[in-house]
Parts: C-alpha cells; sequence; structure tokens
C-alpha cells in the first residue's frame, strides 16, 4: 500500500514554467506514463516476478522504469552512469521518484546477472515480445498476418567477454540473430553465434 501512496505523491499533476530541477529529458515523462497506462510493469510483474529481489532493494517496478528510462534517453552509454544519476535531484523527479529508490551501477548489473543466469533473459525477452505481439493484434484485428524473417549481424568487437562468437563476413566478432517481425513491429528473435 505504501508504495501506491509513494507513487501518487510523486506523480508529476501540471506542466508550468519554473526555476526549479529543469531537464532537458522532460519527455522521458511522458514515455514513462504511457508504458505504465498500457500496463507494461504488470505485464513485467508476471513474466519476472519468479526473479528473487533482496526485500533490501529496489522494486522490480524501479528496475524495469529505470532501466526503459535508460535506454529511451540514451545520452549516456555506461551502467556507470546510474551512480551519477542517482545523485541528480532533476532526473529523479523527472522519473517521480525518490532518492532511495533511485538505482546505482551496481543493483543494475546483479540484477542483470540474476536475469541472464542459466539463459533465462532470453527467455524472458522473447516471452515479452510473443505477448505484446498477441495485444497489438487484438487492437488491429488484421484479416491476414503476414510475418517477415531477417538477421543481423551485431558487432560485438570491443567486448571483453565474447563467448561463443565467431568473425563475421564483415570481419568483425559478434552476433546474428534471426528477426521475426510483423510490419514494423518485432514478434520473435532467436540469437545464435556467427557461423
Amino acid at each position: 500500500m505504501q508504495k501506491n501512496e509513494d507513487k501518487n505523491q510523486l506523480k508529476i499533476k501540471k506542466i508550468e514554467i519554473t526555476n526549479d530541477k529543469i531537464s532537458g529529458r522532460g519527455g522521458l515523462a511522458f514515455f514513462l506514463r504511457y508504458v505504465e497506462q498500457i500496463g507494461f510493469y504488470e505485464l513485467s510483474e508476471k513474466i519476472l516476478g519468479h526473479i528473487r529481489i533482496s526485500s533490501k532493494g529496489l522494486s522490480l517496478y524501479q528496475f524495469i522504469k529505470q532501466m526503459l528510462a535508460y535506454f529511451i534517453d540514451g545520452t549516456y552509454m555506461s551502467m556507470e552512469s546510474f551512480n551519477d544519476r542517482k545523485k541528480d535531484s532533476g532526473y529523479t523527479a523527472l522519473l517521480e521518484n525518490k532518492e532511495e529508490a533511485m538505482s546505482s551501477s551496481h543493483q543494475i548489473k546483479r540484477f542483470f546477472r540474476k536475469l541472464m543466469n542459466n539463459n533465462i533473459g532470453n527467455l524472458i525477452y522473447r516471452k515479452i515480445l510473443h505477448k505484446l505481439f498477441l495485444w497489438r493484434l487484438q487492437i488491429e484485428k488484421p484479416e491476414i498476418i503476414i510475418l517477415g524473417v531477417d538477421t543481423m549481424v551485431m558487432d560485438n568487437n570491443d567486448a571483453q567477454r565474447r563467448e561463443g562468437v565467431e568473425p563475421t563476413y564483415k570481419k568483425k566478432k559478434g552476433y546474428q540473430p534471426l528477426h521475426i517481425s510483423w510490419g514494423s513491429y518485432l514478434v520473435d528473435i532467436v540469437f545464435q553465434s556467427v557461423s
């Protein structure tokens, strides 16, 4: 119950001119609100709810919300940037969070280690794509579904760990996932090393 009260207390209720906590990333608040309204966090809880997260740490909701903001923002390319964001009161307010609810880079790395344990990460990602595909089908109700299949060579040449990768035709070490799409939407991805 406390989580919902804190969340409602920190919600952005109106937009005005102010001298306090200005951020050039104002669009993130609208994106995160949209993601919440379509029920993405509830879907994530259903799919990822079995992953054990410390009761002393952040909630699954906070991990997902802050990672989505990280991906959409795209300003920083390093996980270490979470430490700087944790200290930025403007960014904290933009995410409608309290300071103690902001994650550190170590918390994010531990979360991803748990997620990737035993290849769970790929299975979960694919399950999310499948659920989103079914959701879109229910909205658009097409008479015919045409799926496309394509691959994309991904450069992983600079990574310190390159397990299972081989040189590509571009002389880079990387991966070549197989993408299945419906129009502009991704439906499934099969990861495989380049051979």
